[in-house]
């Protein structure tokens, strides 16, 4: 078994090192211990003392090895406007008039992404395949006449364009009547083999977490709960993605391969371990970190989307992530040792919308740039401590090109120096490292030193904790002009056993300007870059280096849009354009229930600011100080780490009428605005009322608004 799944360790000497390799459905690990290792130095054996360390298997190093998938959510939601489906939207409503996934993978080809995701039936109970086992699905639509199959098409056009191919089942299903029953589990492995046998090989599968609570079900309209861990018999449905597509990676569920990182936000924790303690549980385990002293190889997954929304909204147009956002969410994920799953919300046309695909290729090229000369390649590279004196174990293996070569220490040498001397000085503010997995993740805590004379060392400023590696850590800096670097590895779980160090001078990044609009109407614009310029226009156009510059704030008094970006008056360089719509400012209105300094959180433009009704209060009354003609709303619940009483269920009254009713789809994982639209009604006095919290027992509003005629 060991042979089997490291071939080369024998050859390389790296069973020197330990091993523990993690067995069928991801059991403890075996440990393997008194090897015999070629150490290279007399040509003899030596017998070496083992420590044990968990190991991934193929499957989870190949992934991890991908490091960037995308996720494609498409169904009836892109067309009824809903985040989650209730179950009862008619396939009528799936049309698509241009379909075209090969225009999906070649955008995603050029953006670097090695693996495709398609959530072929969400929460909805809608299926992209004509499933044999329901009518709700594409074959009752009008789209292709029935006759459509969108899991073939993009497995089929992933294929084409080099890309691996990867599907997500939805355990909720919030349209068939027998949910919450045996006989809806038998449905579900059924169309689980379905997917599993009809569309080519798959390299991941994915399990969501949302289970039970409100659905159509048939037509019953009710709540139903169950038990998550063993209603769905996940561990039989491991048995049956196991033997069917074993190249998969599994995530969720009971049995998984693979951890969801604990956010929809993009990021992954700066310490972050590759496993945890027993199988993996989102409720017990720490997801975002990983657990030091774990006995199951977990390795965690960021998953985000590029907008807002995980389905297209063409309300989120003008809302994409910035550039910036996106290139942090990179070093926040992969470069802490995470895969990136990053959503496109294909729009109701069937592609991926131009903003998206213009915002994802400059993604790539900004990336591009960044890591486009490595620095270290022509370095001298020292070690204070070479494993039995070995060449190859060498300290040269870590910026030899070869990930399969590393630099690895004595047994019992949890400590060790790395020492990079340039031939000139170098301008460096990028460095990534790796460990050699195949044997485990082992650097608990490490440091960055540079040094302009070799004899003074000064610590590089990361403002992060720099402690776990794993496959790839990425750390930014101040840019530092050295003639040497040097990682001194000050903790680890066993002997050091690094691959790849490289470093890189990435050139400066211009952030897109932020928007912010107080109650009263006053636009200001914030720049993270000093001494660059901000441009700005207010009329719908495009910003350019002609267009007006902003000097202090200015007012918006009405509804409008501005776009703005940053440029550097000496290059000329140009940031991406940021944009916010805006409709009234609500800063007039009042609130009954609140005294005026609370109130005014709810609508100064500020997310980090949070309103709380008192205690024991579920509604609020809000004056809008004269009749209006509404078409919407919007709210934003309190998003702060120690934030509380997001509402998942609510009511809107427009002078004592209902107006809205529903639920916030998945607001508790990914707390941005949540705008509600309805056919226009008149009137002065509104009440929201928060029928249901996720939490706490005071609901906290961090920006409401509303949409006007």
């Amino acid at each position: 078994m060991f042979a089997k799944l490291l071939p080369s360790l024998v050859l390389t000497g790296a069973v020197a090192l330990g091993c523990a390799c993690s067995g069928p459905g991801n059991a403890p690990a075996e440990t393997y211990y008194e090897k015999y290792v070629d150490l290279g130095d007399a040509d003899s054996l030596a017998k070496v003392e083992m420590a044990a360390h968990l190991v991934p298997t193929p499957q989870q190093l190949a992934w991890q090895q991908w490091e960037l998938t995308a996720f494609i959510h498409f169904t009836v939601n892109t067309f009824s406007g809903k985040e989650w489906g209730d179950g009862r939207e008619s396939p009528d409503l799936f049309f698509p008039t241009a379909i075209d996934t090969d225009q999906w993978g070649e955008v995603l080809k050029d953006a670097g992404f090695r693996m495709v995701m398609l959530t072929a039936k969400h929460h909805d109970g809608f299926c992209l395949w004509p499933s044999a086992y329901t009518d709700y699905s594409v074959k009752s639509s009008p789209w292709r006449d029935g006759k459509g199959d969108l899991v073939r098409e993009l497995s089929d056009a992933c294929r084409r364009h080099g890309l691996r191919f990867g599907i997500y089942l939805s355990p909720w299903d919030r349209h068939h009547a027998e949910y919450g029953r045996e006989a809806y589990v038998e449905y579900f492995h059924n169309q689980m083999r379905e997917l599993l046998t009809n569309y080519g090989p798959l390299f991941e599968y994915w399990f969501d977490g949302a289970n039970g609570g409100d659905g159509w079900y048939g037509g019953a309209d009710e709540r139903r709960s169950i038990d998550a861990r063993s209603y769905y018999r996940y561990e039989e449905a491991r048995e049956t993605i196991r033997s069917l597509q074993p190249e998969a990676v599994i995530f969720g569920g009971t049995c998984a391969d693979i951890r969801w990182i604990g956010n929809e936000e993009g990021w992954a924790g700066q310490t972050n371990w590759s496993f945890v303690k027993g199988a993996g549980d989102q409720n017990v385990n720490d997801f975002t970190h990983g657990e030091r002293d774990g006995d199951h190889w977990l390795p965690g997954e960021v998953d985000v989307s590029i907008r807002p929304g995980w389905f297209y909204h063409p309300r989120e147009d003008t809302q994409l992530k910035s550039l910036s956002q996106l290139v942090d969410i990179y070093y926040q994920s992969v470069g802490r040792n995470a895969n990136l799953l990053l959503n496109f919300p294909v729009d109701r046309s069937g592609r991926i919308a131009a903003a998206d695909s213009a915002r994802i290729v400059a993604w790539r090229q900004t990336l591009d740039a960044e890591f486009a000369h490595e620095l270290l390649a022509g370095a001298d590279v020292e070690a204070d401590n070479v494993r039995g004196g070995a060449r190859r174990f060498a300290p040269g293996r870590t910026t030899d090109g070869n990930w399969e070569s590393y630099w690895a220490t004595d047994d019992g040498v949890t400590e060790g120096v790395l020492t990079f001397r340039f031939e000139a000085p170098q301008h460096v503010n990028r460095l990534l490292l790796q460990e050699y997995i195949p044997l485990g993740q082992r650097v608990a805590r490490f440091a960055v030193e540079w040094s302009g004379d070799d004899r003074e060392w000064h610590p590089v400023e990361t403002g992060e904790e720099l402690t776990t590696i794993g496959y790839k850590r990425i750390i930014r800096f101040a840019g530092v002009t050295c003639r040497a670097l040097r990682v001194r590895f000050e903790e680890a779980r066993g002997p050091l056993c690094i691959c790849n160090v490289e470093a890189y001078d990435a050139p400066v990044l211009l952030e897109e300007p932020r928007i912010v609009r107080d109650g009263s109407g006053m636009v200001t614009l914030r720049a993270g870059d000093r001494g660059a310029e901000i441009r700005y226009t207010t009329d719908g156009t495009q910003p350019d280096g002609s267009s007006p510059r902003y000097e202090a704030p200015f007012l918006l008094p009405d509804k409008g849009e501005v776009r703005a970006l940053v440029r550097d008056p000496q290059s000329g360089r140009m940031s991406e354009v940021a944009a916010r719509r805006f409709d009234i400012p609500c800063g007039s209105f009042r609130v009954r229930e609140l005294e005026p300094g609370e109130q005014a959180k709810m609508f100064d433009g500020d997310v980090t600011t949070a309103a709380y009704l008192p205690r024991g209060l579920r509604s609020c009354t809000i004056d809008m100080g004269c009749e209006r003609s509404l078409t919407g709303f919007a709210y934003t619940p309190d998003a702060g780490r120690w934030g509380s009483g997001v509402v998942t269920h609510y009511r809107l009254l427009l002078d004592g009428r209902k107006v809205a009713e529903g639920e916030f789809s998945n607001i508790v994982n990914n707390p941005v605005e949540q705008l509600v639209e309805f056919a226009p009604q008149r009137g002065r006095v509104l009440r929201f009322e928060a029928c249901a919290l996720a939490s706490g027992d005071a609901p906290s509003i961090a920006e409401f608004s509303v949409r006007t005629e």
